[in-house]
Parts: structure tokens; C-alpha cells; sequence
């Protein structure tokens, strides 16, 4: 046995690090092979955007190269267009800043009284450092100084004077010049060039390139491909279409308030705002620095820019407090620290275009992760649904002895759900890892007795909210809930009392501790119902126990059995148990209160028919 847990051990260590290896080649590959990545990534991004208009066009009977061709011409008119407004924009901008020089002198000169000490300081330190460069410290002694040397008067006065320098620029030429310029130019065209073909090809080719995915992931895979293919489609597409909106409406409400405050060009300002909120982070900061010093340049007072500034934090932060966490968490599927994360991962490997990339970039892995088992570590990483189930968040809290975090997750599920349903999904599962833990020895005296008395305090608080309201009980229709044994059945008892309550019965339960001391309460309850409550694991015998002797001293009464959250059948418990000692066996308190609230109608309809209140149960 020793054996095989060293070979699971190894295996487990050589999954690890083939996984870090795995990891970091892909990393590597997506530095290194940047240049051609980033076009087939933009060409990708630009194909699920264009997709729909494409299809459309396809539909009314035009062929798909002409229907790709119009869209990608259409689009790119577009592109072209707002580049060109841009530019013709910004040329007018720049040709009126001479008509500003005064306002913007007054500017720098306010600056400058402001920032004297500043000026002062940077000043001074510039003194000290030509001061240190051109006479050295007499601590350190220069081998070829003059004290170190006898030379005559005449020799000393030539050392003393200073060398000429003259600073030589070299001719670069007409043609050197335009080189430095079209470098970047011919990389930037032949760049936007590549995107363009490969969107082309991508959209002409689209079914070609997927069946072709489809041969090469294998046909046992065709549902689960088709599956990822189509989310990621959907929600990369549904994010585009939402940031472009959002993008859309960020730069009319900014333009349309700088236009109101009198600030020059302000369309372009709003139409540089939508289309650099794009890029995120930094984009949104340009988008309101540039209309700030603008204003500073434009208007001779302090209000204007304040204004300004007003205007802009007003609008991005409506878009980014309310506006975008609304639509994008449903849209995108990714947590908003992931879309931190992967801005500054896919910046740190892509540059500028990795940080605009980033986003759809990280919707597609989190959607591979949600579809594809092995990359499932990514669907946790990025994704926005819960971590932890509710069950097992409660139970964490607990057993770090946070109670009021504890609380709130219930008060969080209690939201969505009813009280019955949170004691099901929740409160019972983390009671039933409490002492499953506690068989383990996983779990110290200590933390267990925080978990149930602070579990205990939560149940008797949500009791009395359930309770605010008194509900009519039947006079003479009681239940006695009993522990099986532990602790942990006992508060599964209370539960379920409260359940009777809110069913319209009356209902009381006995602690667990009281030993064979339940019995004696038993014998003389008046109770016709008796709920014995058992928590798996290690609760069946002590439940069969129970139920034997509690038919014994009361073989009229109903007894239910309260196997809870078990994964057997209850058919198979009843046999396990013997039905001449059980009535009715239940795994949930919604069964109970489902079984106790048809028990009632059933009196209510008997109590109509015979026209008189039957004493017990049994009438019933």
C-alpha cells in the first residue's frame, strides 16, 4: 500500500510539472511569435464582431464573398472616415493653441509661483550634481591631478584652461529621414494589411475552418467543441456589441456636456472618448485628460476645467460603477479582478494591443475552461460564478470562526430561497462535513464547539424572523422532536420543528444530551407525531434504536424518520429499519413539511365531512 501511494505521489508530481512546463511554452510561444499572433488574434476578434452583418446579408440571397467584401469595405469606410475627421479635428485644435499662447503663459506662470518650492528644490539638486561632476570631492584623489605632478608655472596655466568641444550633428539627409518615419509606417500598414486578408479569409472560410477543427479534436469531441465554439461566439460577440454601446453612450453624454460648458470641438472630444475607451484602463484617463487641458488652455478662470473634470467623473463613473458591472458580468462571464489580471498579463506579452485584446482574449479561455475538463482551472481562475458552493462557503467561515461572514451567506441564499430550502442546501450539508470531519479527527473540540453553537444562535435567530408573524396551530395536533443521538442531531431537530410551525403544527423537540432520559419525555408526551432526527454518516443504527423503542412505548403515534441529505433510497432505509417501526421515511425538511401540511389538509378535509374535531391522529 506504501508502494502505491509513492507512485500516486510521483505521478502527481509529474502531472504538476508537466502542466508548469506545458504552461510556460505557451507563454514563450505567445511573447516570442507575437508579430504573427497579434493580427490573427485582431483578424478573430474583428470576424466574430463582423459575423452577424455577414450572415444577414448571406440570407438575402448575396453570395458570401460579396457579402464579406461589403461589410469589410463598409467597415473599414467607416474606420477610414473617423480617422480622417480626427485628423482634420486635431489639425484645427493645433492651429488655434497661438491664440491661447497668453492664457497659456498666465497658466505656467501660476504653476510656477505655486511650484516654487518645487522649482526650488529641482534647481538645487541640479546645482549639486554639476557642482559634483565638475569639481571633485577632495576625499577622492585623481591620479592625474596637478598635486600630483611637479610641472612648471607655464604647464599648470595650460592645464587650467579648458578644451573646446564642439558638438557635431551629422547630416541624416532627406532619405534618412523619411527612413526613420517609413519603418514604423510600412510595420504598422503592413500590419493592418495582414488583418484585413486574415479577416477575410477567416469570414469566407468560416465553415471550412471549423469542420476542420472539428476533424482535428476528433468526432467524440463534436458536442463538446460545438458547445465552446458557440458560447464563445455568443458572449464575445455580445461583449463587443455591449461595449460598443456603452462606449457609444460614454462619448455623446461627454460631448454634449463639454459643448454645454462652451469648450471648443467638443464632438471630437466625445468621439475620441468613446473610441479610447476601448482600450481600458488607460484609455478612459486620456479620454479626460486631453478636454482637461484643453479647457486650461481655452478658459482663463478655474471653473470651466472644474467643470470639466465634473463632467467626466460624473459620466465614466455612473458607466463604470453601475452601467458596466450590470451588463458585463451577465455578458462576459468573467470576474472583474480577472479582467485586471489579464490587462496587465496580455499588456506585459502584447504591448498596447495586448491590453485592448485582453478582455475577449480571457472570455474565450474562461469559456474553453467551462466546456473543456481538462482546462477547468481556468473556468475557476476567470470566471465569475462562485468559488464555493454555499454549503461549503458557510462551513469554511465557520470553521475560521467568522461568524458574522457565516451569516451572511445565509442571509445571501435566504434571498433566492425559502427558510426550509436554505436549512436543505445549506445549513444541513455543512453540519453533515462537520462531523464527518470530526470521525477524521480533521477537526478539533475547539472549532466543533464554535460551528454548532454558532449554528445554533443563526437557526434560533431565523426561527424568530419565520416566527414575527403568529401562524394558527392545531389545538391538538403536537410533534416531539428527537435526536438520534449526537449534537448535530439535535439542531437538525430544531430545524425541523420550525418546520412544523410554519406547517400549523405545535412542536417541541428533546436535547440530545438528556440520554435515556428522552425516552421518560416520550412516554409522557402528548405528542401524536414523533420526528427522530439522524444526521449521516454513522446515524442508521442509532436511528433503528430509537425508532424500535419509541414504537414500543407508543405504538399508536406516526413516526417519521429523518434520515437527512442521505444518498440512499428511502425504500431500501425503510427495509433497513423495519416498516413496523417507521411510517414514513424523509431525506429533507421539505419533505417533512410537504408530508405535515397534506397530513393537515386531509384533517381540515375529514373535519369538514364528519363536522366534528377528532381528538388525535388516529381519527385522522
Amino acid at each position: 500500500m506504501s508502494t502505491h501511494v509513492v507512485r500516486s505521489g510521483r505521478q502527481a508530481d509529474h502531472s504538476y510539472l508537466v502542466t508548469v512546463v506545458t504552461a510556460v511554452v505557451i507563454i514563450a510561444a505567445l511573447y516570442f511569435f507575437k508579430e504573427l499572433l497579434v493580427p490573427l488574434a485582431l483578424a478573430l476578434l474583428l470576424s466574430f464582431l463582423l459575423t452577424p452583418p455577414v450572415t444577414w446579408l448571406e440570407r438575402l440571397k448575396i453570395g458570401r464573398v460579396p457579402a464579406c467584401l461589403i461589410v469589410l469595405a463598409i467597415t473599414f469606410s467607416l474606420i477610414s472616415a473617423m480617422v480622417w475627421l480626427g485628423t482634420e479635428q486635431l489639425t484645427g485644435i493645433v492651429s488655434q493653441l497661438p491664440s491661447y499662447a497668453t492664457n497659456i503663459q498666465t497658466r505656467l506662470e501660476t504653476f510656477g509661483k505655486s511650484g516654487g518650492a518645487i522649482t526650488r528644490l529641482i534647481s538645487s539638486i541640479t546645482n549639486i550634481e554639476d557642482q559634483v561632476t565638475t569639481h571633485p570631492s577632495s576625499g577622492l584623489e585623481n591620479p592625474a591631478s596637478p598635486s600630483h605632478t611637479s610641472t612648471s608655472p607655464s604647464s599648470q596655466s595650460a592645464l587650467v584652461q579648458p578644451v573646446p568641444v564642439e558638438i557635431v550633428h551629422p547630416r541624416i539627409g532627406i532619405f534618412g529621414s523619411l527612413s526613420l518615419v517609413s519603418t514604423s509606417l510600412v510595420k504598422v500598414l503592413g500590419s493592418g494589411i495582414a488583418v484585413i486578408v486574415l479577416t477575410l479569409f477567416i469570414l469566407i472560410n468560416r465553415n471550412q475552418i471549423r469542420n476542420r477543427l472539428f476533424r482535428l479534436l476528433g468526432q467524440e469531441h463534436l458536442i463538446l467543441v460545438t458547445t465552446a465554439l458557440d458560447d464563445a461566439a455568443i458572449r464575445v460577440s455580445r461583449y463587443l456589441l455591449t461595449q460598443s454601446a456603452v462606449n457609444g453612450a460614454f462619448g455623446t453624454l461627454l460631448g454634449v456636456g463639454l459643448y454645454c460648458i462652451g469648450l471648443p470641438f467638443a464632438a471630437f472630444w466625445g468621439v475620441l472618448g468613446a473610441i479610447m475607451r476601448f482600450i481600458p484602463y488607460v484609455g478612459t484617463l486620456i479620454a479626460g485628460a486631453c478636454p482637461f487641458l484643453l479647457s486650461l488652455a481655452v478658459f482663463q478662470d478655474w471653473r470651466h476645467p472644474l467643470l470639466v473634470l465634473g463632467i467626466f467623473a460624473g459620466i465614466e463613473g455612473t458607466m463604470f460603477g453601475f452601467v458596466e458591472p450590470m451588463l458585463y458580468a451577465a455578458r462576459t462571464g468573467i470576474s472583474s479582478l480577472a479582467i485586471l489580471l489579464s490587462a496587465a498579463f496580455w499588456t506585459l506579452l502584447w504591448g498596447p494591443i495586448g491590453l485592448i485584446l485582453s478582455t475577449p482574449l480571457t472570455v474565450c479561455l474562461a469559456v474553453l475552461g467551462r466546456h473543456l475538463p481538462p482546462l477547468e482551472f481556468l473556468h475557476v481562475l476567470l470566471g465569475d460564478e462562485p468559488v464555493l458552493p454555499a454549503e461549503v462557503h458557510y462551513y469554511q467561515r465557520l470553521v475560521a470562526m467568522d461568524e458574522d461572514e457565516a451569516a451572511e451567506v445565509v442571509d445571501q441564499c435566504l434571498k433566492e430561497k425559502s427558510l426550509t430550502e436554505v436549512y436543505d442546501s445549506v445549513i444541513i450539508p455543512a453540519l453533515q462535513m462537520t462531523r464527518q470531519d470530526r470521525q477524521r479527527n480533521c477537526l478539533d473540540d475547539e472549532r466543533a464547539k464554535f460551528i454548532y453553537q454558532s449554528t445554533r444562535e443563526l437557526i434560533e435567530d431565523l426561527g424568530s424572523r419565520a416566527n414575527s408573524e403568529e401562524l394558527p396551530l392545531a389545538p391538538e395536533l403536537s410533534v416531539l422532536c428527537l435526536p438520534a443521538k449526537s449534537y448535530s442531531d439535535e439542531l437538525v431537530a430544531l430545524m425541523a420543528a420550525q418546520v412544523a410551525r410554519n406547517a400549523g403544527l405545535n412542536s417541541s423537540t428533546v436535547p440530545a444530551d438528556l440520554g435515556e432520559e428522552r425516552l421518560t419525555r416520550v412516554q409522557s408526551a402528548k405528542a401524536e407525531i414523533f420526528l427522530i432526527s439522524a444526521l449521516p454518516p454513522f446515524a442508521l443504527i442509532h436511528a433503528r434504536s430509537l425508532c424500535r423503542r419509541v414504537r414500543a412505548l407508543r405504538p399508536e403515534a406516526k413516526i417519521y424518520l429523518g434520515l437527512w441529505n442521505s444518498s440512499l433510497n428511502p425504500e431500501k432505509i425503510k427495509e433497513r429499519i423495519g416498516s413496523a417501526f417507521s411510517d414514513v421515511i424523509v431525506t429533507t425538511l421539505a419533505d417533512v413539511e410537504h408530508e405535515w401540511k397534506e397530513l393537515l389538509a386531509n384533517r381540515e378535509e375529514r373535519q369538514a365531512m364528519q363536522g366534528t374535531l377528532p381528538n388525535s391522529v388516529a381519527a385522522v
